[in-house]
């Protein structure tokens, strides 16, 4: 355990050094909540004023973006630069590596969305969530759904140029498509049908939902989907992450 916390401690430090991740991990989400405040403020969409419906959303795009870029992405690289296959050759045990990687992901996201909640309650009045221990266990469970989720789909990328494509791909297809950015309702019907096929539409209807109207157990479709989408990608990282380029 005491590898672990190290080990983590080591990744976060690296990550606070590095400006571009810091922004796209804690400024760019308040500045888009604050240009989308700026459009929607004061009226209300799907029923619900603007902070309850975007708050939630961009809480959800964080675990996308942390997964990806800080999990998924770096990883890539360690592999392209031997990093991993360093750390082969130490008594770390690689269940061990990867933990660490997880430990100090959930951390990030955890301020980042600390940091979008307080950012919420001072400009937009955002109250805390109704149901406040559905919604972290509904955080826990989109979690542990997309980051193997994400170690998985940047584990088929040949180096890290390549896994940064990736990311940013899927990232945009879900922060346009699924509803985190415009109400699916002002959508074509056909990207509506489209929305369902994206990981990140359940997240959100789950953040949103124990925020605003009901406990995690009136949401058994969207917490059965996330789990079904930890446990496959599970799976399929442990078949096809590559410690080496070899």
């Amino acid at each position: 355990m005491k590898a672990i916390i190290k080990l983590s401690g080591i990744e976060t430090k690296m990550f606070f050094r590095d400006r571009l991740n810091v922004f796209w991990t804690f400024l760019f989400p308040v500045a888009m909540i604050w240009l989308f405040g700026s459009m929607f403020v004061g009226g209300e969409m799907s029923g619900l004023a603007f902070a309850e419906m975007f708050v939630p959303s961009w809480i959800g795009v964080n675990i996308v973006t942390t997964s990806f870029f800080t999990l998924g992405t770096v990883l890539a690289g360690y592999r392209e630069t031997g990093v991993l296959r360093r750390y082969q050759s130490t008594p770390l045990q690689p269940w061990k590596i990867l933990a660490a990687h997880t430990f100090q992901g959930t951390v990030i996201f955890f301020i980042s969305a600390m940091l979008l909640m307080v950012f919420g309650m001072l400009m937009y009045d955002l109250t805390l969530p109704d149901y406040i221990w559905s919604t972290i266990l509904g955080l826990i469970i989109s979690i542990l759904a997309f980051f193997p989720f994400a170690l998985f789909v940047t584990s088929l990328a040949k180096n890290t140029q390549a896994a940064a494509a990736i990311s940013a791909l899927f990232l945009n297809l879900m922060l346009f498509l699924s509803g985190a950015t415009f109400p699916l309702e002002f959508m074509p019907t056909v990207l509506q049908y489209a929305a369902k096929a994206l990981p990140l539409y359940y997240v959100i209807q789950l953040l949103r939902g124990t925020w605003n109207e009901a406990p995690i157990t009136d949401y058994g479709l969207e917490v059965s989907v996330l789990i079904g989408i930890g446990i496959v990608s599970v799976i399929l990282a442990s078949r096809f992450f590559r410690w080496s380029e070899k």
